[in-house]
């Protein structure tokens, strides 16, 4: 792209990034009544096996203390229950209620609805190769 600087592709990334998270949240609190925060900390404590607040926090790229305020609010939900760790005592394993199963199910789908909504098949395929590619390259080694 002639004239377009590598500025110019961040700018384009972060407000693209902003204006779908806008349309999904919104549409997750419609549907569901809880903001995609938690839906994506929930996704993590479905997702990752023995679960920890470390591994929300690695999930969604936040702090331990945003990924743990985060837990105690899917806790007091009812959609997430600390149990001990089983090698590990001074940690808990966090474990998705049926209630939060059944709530992650209704977000992936409502998600993945609002999401078809923005992105069309050619977008999607076109970003997946480009975008996992610059993931992976920026992931933390």
């Amino acid at each position: 792209m002639e004239g377009t600087s590598i500025v110019d592709v961040f700018d384009d990334l972060v407000r693209v990034q902003i204006v779908l998270w806008e349309a999904v949240d919104r549409r997750v609190r419609s549907d569901l009544g809880l903001p995609l925060g938690r839906i994506e900390a929930l996704r993590a404590t479905v997702r990752v096996p023995s679960c920890r607040v470390q591994d929300v926090a690695t999930a969604l790229h936040v702090t331990v203390g945003a990924a743990s305020k985060l837990t105690d609010r899917l806790v007091a939900g009812g959609l997430v229950v600390r149990e001990p760790h089983p090698d590990d005592r001074r940690s808990s394993v966090l474990v998705p209620t049926p209630d939060g199963r059944r709530t992650h199910e209704r977000g992936e789908a409502v998600v993945a609805d609002e999401l078809r909504r923005h992105l069309g098949g050619d977008d999607v395929a076109f970003l997946t190769t480009g975008l996992a590619g610059l993931r992976a390259r920026l992931a933390p080694s």
